[in-house]
């Protein structure tokens, strides 16, 4: 049984530099986390990537057993899918809504979907004109999101 001063220490201290790369959030960001406790010590999983990594890792290996070539429903896979992630990131960053952790995990699932597709396709044709606008758009409102959040903070 982990005591409650333990409990405590624990998360004023954070993640911990290997528990960031599973929980790449500052101590007082870890709501956006699920924890788990093994023994006295806590396990911080980021919970958009909780739905993120499996979908991608699973979305690529199937495509790798079973070919895919492009087609009409790329549109889907790689316009559709990755904007649920983005607007909820997005309200989040801005300060218009915190969010919560069940929606970060569905919609990281469903950009894992999308980051699936995509690896598989520029993996198989090299700089797909899909690939190219999806990452172009995405880190466009990306940059975007960035500089109004600071832009936001500083005034």
């Amino acid at each position: 049984m982990v005591s409650d001063a333990a409990r405590q220490r624990a998360l004023r201290r954070g993640p911990g530099f290997w528990g960031f790369l599973l929980a790449h959030h500052y101590p007082h960001e870890l709501e956006r986390c699920y924890q788990i406790w093994l023994g006295p010590r806590p396990l911080w999983i980021c919970a958009r990537c909780a739905g993120l990594i499996p979908a991608l890792l699973i979305t690529l290996g199937l495509q790798l057993l079973w070919a895919q070539p492009s087609g009409p429903w790329d549109v889907f896979w790689l316009g559709v899918l990755p904007w649920p992630a983005l607007v909820d990131w997005g309200r989040a960053r801005l300060g218009y809504s915190a969010g919560r952790n069940i929606v970060r995990s569905l919609t990281g699932l469903a950009l894992g979907l999308s980051m699936g597709r995509s690896a598989y396709l520029h993996g198989t044709e090299p700089f797909h004109p899909w690939v190219c606008w999806q990452l172009g758009l995405l880190g466009f409102c990306w940059i975007s999101v960035e500089i109004l959040a600071r832009w936001g903070r500083a005034s």
